[in-house]
C-alpha cells in the first residue's frame, strides 16, 4: 500500500515581512544610488555629463581612469603606509591599555580612566590648533608622524573604552587559572586576552584605516610643503586643481580612492559584523 504523500505548503508572507524586504530594498537603493552615479559620471565626457546625466549608453570614456590613476598612483603607498602603521599602533595600545583598566591595579586607576573618558567629549576640532602646535615644537611638521602619531590619540580613547568594557564582560576565573598556572600579565594579555579579543581587533582596524585613509584636514595642516608625503585625500585636491571643471576624471579618481576601502570591507565583512554584534552585547 503507497503512503500518501504530502507537499510542503509553501511559506505565507504577511505584510509584515513584505514592508521589512521593501524597506531594506529602498534603502539599499537610497545608500548605493550616489556612488552608482559617481560610477557612471567617471565613464563620460564633460557634455555627456551635463545634457545625458542619469543615462548609461556608449561611447563610455575610460581614459578618465587613465588621467586620474597617473596623478593619484604615487600617493597610494603614503597613505597605505600612515593607515597600516596607525593601525598597529592604536591596536596595540588600545588593547592593552583596555586589558589594563580591566584586569590589573595600580594606583590613580579610576582618574586616570576618567580622564580617557572625558577626553571623548572633547570635539575634534577643539584639538586641531593645540596638536598642531605641539608637532611644531615636537619638528615633526612635513613627516608621517603627526599623522600616524595624532591618529592614536585621537581614536584611543573611545576604543580603550570599549576594550576594558569587553575585557570586563569575561569570566574572571579565566585569567585567575593562569596566574595560579604561573603566568606573567604579558602571557596573560598575549595568549589569552588579544584572542578573546579578535572581533574587537578587527573592527577597530578597520575603524582605524578608514579614518585615516579618509583624513583631509590634518595631513593638509601637518604635511603642507613636502608634496611627495601626501596621502590620496591630498592627491584628489590636487587632481581638482589639475582637471577643474572635468567631472569625469574628478569622479573617477574618487571611485579610484573608494576601491582599497570596498576590497577590505568585503574581506573583513563576516570579522566586522562579528565585533559590531560582540560590541553591542558586551557593552
Amino acid at each position: 500500500m503507497e503512503q500518501a504523500t504530502t507537499k510542503p505548503f509553501p511559506r505565507k508572507i504577511g505584510w509584515a515581512e513584505l514592508l521589512k524586504h521593501a524597506t531594506l530594498i529602498v534603502t539599499c537603493v537610497l545608500l548605493f544610488f550616489p556612488f552608482l552615479l559617481m560610477l557612471q559620471m567617471s565613464l563620460k565626457t564633460q557634455k555627456q555629463i551635463i545634457f545625458e546625466l542619469f543615462q548609461i549608453k556608449s561611447p563610455f570614456h575610460y581614459d578618465n581612469y587613465a588621467k586620474a590613476f597617473r596623478e593619484i598612483w604615487p600617493l597610494v603607498g603614503n597613505s597605505f603606509m600612515m593607515a597600516i602603521v596607525s593601525v598597529v599602533l592604536s591596536v596595540f595600545l588600545a588593547s592593552l591599555a583596555g586589558y589594563a583598566f580591566a584586569r590589573l591595579r595600580f594606583p590613580f586607576k579610576r582618574v586616570l580612566f576618567a580622564i580617557f573618558f572625558l577626553k571623548m567629549l572633547i570635539p575634534g576640532v577643539a584639538n586641531l590648533i593645540p596638536s598642531y602646535k605641539l608637532a611644531l615644537h615636537l619638528g615633526i611638521l612635513d613627516t608621517y608622524l603627526p599623522v600616524i602619531l595624532f591618529c592614536a590619540g585621537t581614536t584611543m580613547p573611545f576604543w580603550v573604552f570599549v576594550m576594558r568594557t569587553f575585557i570586563e564582560q569575561q569570566p574572571k576565573e579565566l585569567f585567575e587559572s593562569m596566574r595560579i598556572d604561573g603566568a606573567k600579565e604579558w602571557r596573560i594579555f598575549s595568549s589569552l586576552a588579544m584572542p578573546l579579543m579578535r572581533a574587537m581587533v578587527v573592527l577597530m582596524s578597520i575603524n582605524v584605516f578608514t579614518f585615516i585613509w579618509n583624513d583631509y584636514i590634518w595631513p593638509l595642516v601637518t604635511i603642507p610643503t613636502n608634496t611627495a608625503l601626501y596621502p590620496i585625500t591630498l592627491g584628489l585636491a590636487r587632481l581638482a586643481t589639475l582637471y577643474k571643471g572635468q567631472l569625469g576624471v574628478l569622479t573617477a579618481g574618487y571611485t579610484l580612492a573608494c576601491i582599497p576601502l570596498l576590497i577590505l570591507f568585503i574581506f573583513t565583512m563576516r570579522h566586522f559584523i562579528d565585533g559590531l554584534t560582540s560590541g553591542s552585547v558586551k557593552m
